[in-house]
């Protein structure tokens, strides 16, 4: 069946990482899922059918079909229950075009993740009609915050009447929409959008615009965006001084503030240009302050050891994209074996 109307954004009930994986890749109590042959195959409709193995997870299933493998239509999300063993699954699809060639496949989802089947196909009966315009898309750009989004877009319906959604999901396999809206039949491009709640933080996910009419679907580029972190949070340096002893192990003073961990990604040491330390990955805790330890590489050690004392420029990256900068003095410590 067709679907101009649905649910908002949890088509399959999908939680908020959608692990997609296929049969032979199966993460931990993901469902199986078997696309089967198509049956009772008339000029505007056919039956769909295929397999859902829950894994012992409460699981639900759809049919993702279109005229082509990005699909773009899917059937009402239904129920394959809790239990270990494979449970045959229909769809009867209605609102065809004849003399049409559809690609469909199953989808299944539970907590463990989401697995697709294989593509299969089937041609409608009749012959398939003048084709209709098609409205013109183009996926626009996405205003993230921490939980959800703003999705954008322009669609030109192109004189036919046009219904659109926003697909997205954490791969280009997406497996969740909003709600659908209206966009017209005019003849010029029109600007439309849609918020997006209960999206995971720090989190990259796909998304595209999609809209529908008697010409068939139509669909936008996929794009992506990324939630911000899970809470506010904010990287700063603690001082101006930082210190390394005879062995060339130094480290950088830095605070956290905010309601979540800084889970950095890296710390680099930098003068004239040239890398002196790399440190990548640490965690200082939500409105507290850590020693982040840093090794000198040979120039590093080199330098300071001339020097004494030299200016270096910092960079700290924190998980969530947010880059902090500052040039540290950087002091020999007169003693090996720098504590804390």
């Amino acid at each position: 069946m067709r679907r101009l109307a649905v649910p908002a954004l949890t088509i399959l009930a999908l939680a908020a990482t959608l692990a997609l994986v296929t049969g032979a890749t199966l993460g931990a109590g993901a469902p199986s899922a078997t696309t089967g042959a198509a049956s009772a195959i008339a000029d505007t409709g056919a039956t769909v059918a295929g397999t859902v193995n829950p894994q012992g997870q409460t699981t639900g299933y759809e049919f993702q079909y279109g005229t082509t493998t990005a699909y773009g239509q899917h059937s009402d999300a239904a129920s394959a229950g809790s239990g270990s063993a494979d449970v045959p699954v229909t769809a009867a699809l209605t609102g065809l075009t004849p003399g049409t060639t559809y690609h469909y496949r199953v989808i299944a989802t539970n907590d463990g993740g989401t697995t697709v089947g294989s593509d299969q196909t089937f041609t409608t009966t009749g012959t398939a009609p003048p084709p209709s315009p098609r409205a013109t898309v183009t996926t626009g750009g996405a205003t993230p915050s921490t939980s959800g989004a703003t999705l954008t877009g322009a669609i030109n319906p192109n004189g036919v009447a046009t219904s659109y959604w926003f697909e997205l999901g954490t791969t280009a396999n997406y497996g969740q929409q909003t709600p659908p809206g209206d966009a017209g039949s005019g003849t010029q491009a029109v600007a439309v959008s849609a918020a997006v709640n209960g999206l995971k933080a720090n989190t990259t996910y796909h998304y595209r615009l999609v809209a529908v009419g008697p010409g068939g679907v139509s669909l936008g580029a996929d794009a992506t965006f990324s939630t911000s972190g899970s809470g506010s949070t904010r990287l700063a340096f603690f001082g101006r001084t930082s210190f390394a002893d005879q062995h060339g192990v130094g480290g950088v003073f830095l605070g956290c503030f905010g309601t979540v961990a800084c889970n950095g990604r890296s710390v680099t040491l930098v003068r004239s240009r040239q890398t002196l330390a790399i440190r990548n990955g640490f965690t200082i805790g939500a409105n507290d302050g850590g020693f982040v330890h840093v090794a000198l590489n040979t120039l590093g050690q080199s330098l300071l050891r001339h020097r004494g004392a030299m200016n270096v420029e910092v960079t700290v990256v924190n998980g969530n994209g947010q880059k902090v900068t500052g040039v540290l003095k950087l002091i020999r410590y007169p003693k090996a074996g720098l504590k804390g």
